[in-house]
Parts: C-alpha cells; sequence; structure tokens
C-alpha cells in the first residue's frame, strides 16, 4: 500500500519508513533532514522527499532565538499546510504529533487516507501535568494537539504507560496502536566489559531524566558514573567519579555501553527510551523508572530480573535498584548476553513487522 510518513527531524520515523519500505510498501518520507542523511540510516534515495528548503529560514531563527516557541510554531504550520496540498495521494498517512493536524484531515477528504498520528510522550495534559507547565502553556498550541487526537483515526504510542494516560482522558483503546520501538543490532550487541564505571547514563543530562538523583546518588554512595551526551539544563558536577561525555555518532555508543557495568535512567517523562533496548542488547542490567517504558521492554524478555523498575523516584529508590543491579552484574563473565534470542523482539524489524500487520489489519477493516 501507499504510506506517507510526515516528520519534522529523523526520530524514530525514519526508521519506520525504512521497515515499511522492507515490509513491501511503497513509502514517501517527508522531513527537513537531508536526502543524504536518510540514505545513511538506509532509506532508499527514492522514498525521501527533503522538506529542508522550506524551513531553512526558520531553523536559522531557532539558533538566534531559542526560547521563541512562536518560531517553531509557525514552521510546523507551515510545513502541515505544505504536507495537506503538496504529499502525494495515499492510503495510509502516518504523521508526527503536535506538528501536523490540517494535513490529517485534507489527507482523509482528498485521498479517503487512514490517518495514524504518531505520538512519543503521555497525553499532552498528563505530559504538561508533570513538570507543572499545564498552565503556561499556549493555548492554541494545546489546543491543536487536543484536536489533532480526535482527527487521526488511530495514534501510534510505544508503552502501555503511555497507552493508560490516553485512557485516562477518554481515548478508546480501539483507536490505540501500542508497538514499542526497536534496536539496530548491527549497531548494538553483546560487549565485554572492559573498564570500571559502575554505571553509564545516556542522553540530555536533564533535571526531567532524573539526573539530579543520580548526582546525589553518585556522591552519596561513591558510584563511578559514566554520561554520554548533551547538557541541557543541569551542570555536569566536577568530581572524581564521575565523568561527562559530549554526544556522540550512535555508532560509537557501543564503545561507551562496554564501559560500565549498569544502565541507568531514572527518568520522570518517557515514552519509551530507545537508549534502554540499546543497553539490553549490549548485555548490561538496566535501571528504569517506572515513566521509561522499560516495564515494557522487559515482558520481551524471558529472563526478567535484568531490567529493575524503581518502585518511586527517590535517592533510597534508585541507590537500592543499582546496588541490586552491580550485584546481578558480578554474575556476568565474559561475553555480556542475558536476552538471547528474546532480543529480536526489540529489533526495528520486529517493529517494521508489526506495524505493516497493524496497517493490513486496519485497511482490511476499512
Amino acid at each position: 500500500m501507499k504510506v506517507n510518513i510526515a516528520s519534522t527531524h529523523r526520530f524514530h520515523l525514519l526508521d519506520l519508513a525504512r521497515e515499511l519500505e522492507k515490509q513491501g510498501h511503497d513509502v514517501k518520507f517527508y522531513s527537513y533532514v537531508p536526502t543524504s542523511r536518510c540514505k545513511k540510516y538506509g532509506l532508499s534515495k527514492e522514498n525521501c522527499r527533503s522538506l529542508l528548503w522550506l524551513v531553512l529560514p526558520f531553523l536559522f531563527l531557532e539558533k538566534i532565538f531559542p526560547t521563541n516557541r512562536k518560531i517553531t510554531y509557525i514552521r510546523n504550520i507551515i510545513l502541515d499546510y505544505y504536507m495537506a496540498y503538496f504529499m502525494r495521494k495515499c492510503d495510509v498517512y502516518i504523521c508526527l504529533g503536535s506538528v501536523y493536524k490540517k494535513s490529517m484531515i485534507q489527507a482523509k477528504k482528498r485521498f479517503n487516507a487512514v490517518t495514524i498520528l504518531e505520538w512519543g510522550s503521555k497525553h499532552i495534559i498528563e505530559q504538561l501535568k508533570m513538570f507543572n507547565k499545564l498552565e503556561n502553556y499556549p493555548q492554541r498550541s494545546l489546543n491543536r494537539e487536543l484536536e489533532s487526537y480526535q482527527i487521526a483515526d488511530y495514534i501510534a504510542i510505544a508503552t502501555d504507560h503511555v497507552k493508560q494516560s490516553f485512557l485516562k482522558h477518554g481515548i478508546k483503546e480501539s483507536k490505540l496502536l501500542v508497538n514499542p520501538y526497536g534496536v539496530d543490532l548491527a549497531q548494538f550487541n553483546s560487549t565485554q566489559l572492559n573498564n570500571n564505571y559502575d554505571i553509564i547514563m545516556v542522553g540530555g543530562w536533564r533535571t526531567e531524566k532524573g539526573c539530579d538523583l543520580l548526582v546525589k546518588v553518585c556522591e552519596q554512595h561513591n558510584f563511578k558514573l559514566l554520561h554520554v551526551g548533551n547538557i541541557v539544563n543541569m551542570k555536569f558536577p566536577q568530581s572524581n567519579n564521575m565523568t561527562h561525555i559530549d554526544a556522540v555518532d550512535q555508532k560509537q555508543l557501543i564503545k561507551y555501553y562496554s564501559q560500565a557495568k549498569v544502565f541507568v535512567l531514572p527518568s520522570r517523562a518517557e515514552g519509551l527510551a530507545m537508549v534502554q533496548a540499546q543497553a539490553i542488547a549490549c548485555g548490561l542490567p538496566v535501571v528504569c523508572s517506572k515513566e521509561t517504558g522499560g516495564r515494557d521492554l522487559r515482558e520481551s524478555l524471558h529472563d526478567k530480573k535484568w531490567i529493575i523498575e524503581m518502585e518511586e523516584l527517590s535517592t533510597n529508590c534508585l541507590a537500592k535498584c543499582i546496588q541490586e543491579a552491580l550485584e546481578l552484574s558480578t554474575s556476568q563473565s565474559g561475553i555480556r548476553n542475558y536476552a538471547y534470542k528474546d532480543i529480536y523482539n526489540l529489533t526495528w524489524e520486529a517493529y517494521g513487522k508489526r506495524y505493516s500487520d497493524n496497517l493490513t489489519n486496519i485497511c482490511n477493516k476499512k
């Protein structure tokens, strides 16, 4: 079937486009990712449509005025209207949440297409409440996002805790497509511990990801921490037992996973943090909060003890879970691999196959 996918950055939607292409669908991926970069991630040149030329002035302005939400809002409106009137005819239109609304309406009207909204986090109201941002969030943006939930035929999400947040706000279960994201086994595979870091955290260094809890726990228990990623809204401590590495190309991450005993993510808000699947593929025990989607990944494993979920977001609970994971890690020697064949349930190929099956079932019902 003909599938149009509209994104902005690469996100997981480029991976989705590539995998649906492998499943035999006629895919067109619209984004402002350069075609050369799309090809780097395995998508055919003919299936890419880069809209970089359309949004370049806005990307320039966003760098100059990074806190000005109006620039991003206008950029998204322009992308949405472009897709509404210039996308090719399709059977299915998949689009990134918070960006596309008008184009969903037009895809239904012009092509009678099935529309699927890709949403990476909890229901917008629950997400904003979590950080006490609901009152200050622009009403027009909130209305736009709530309206997009209603317009879409389906909402694609990655985890059960996200599903529960939508059910809480009256979205029917039949409208929600739960499908965990994947991991590239060509880049992430079993590792042998070759350094002495106790824990590793990969991703933006920010309070939203619970980095303040990590700092306190490392100070209290002298855990050796390795962080790989951008510094966002917290200073990184100047401490002998905490090391920071700036964000690296994804292909280089395995080198850093191999240097730590345990992966930790005490996040306050995630849809599904894909770095967890990377850590699982590399053989690290995982400590995560209830807000990361780690529980969904654990369900794919026969031996579930390797994914340890925090009962609450506190330093005491985090320390207890890290110590439990470190004890588990002492049972590992040589090449670390506890997922075995289960890891194939967590690949991008498996994600794409599940998505393709969903499309087939949806179109058959239609």
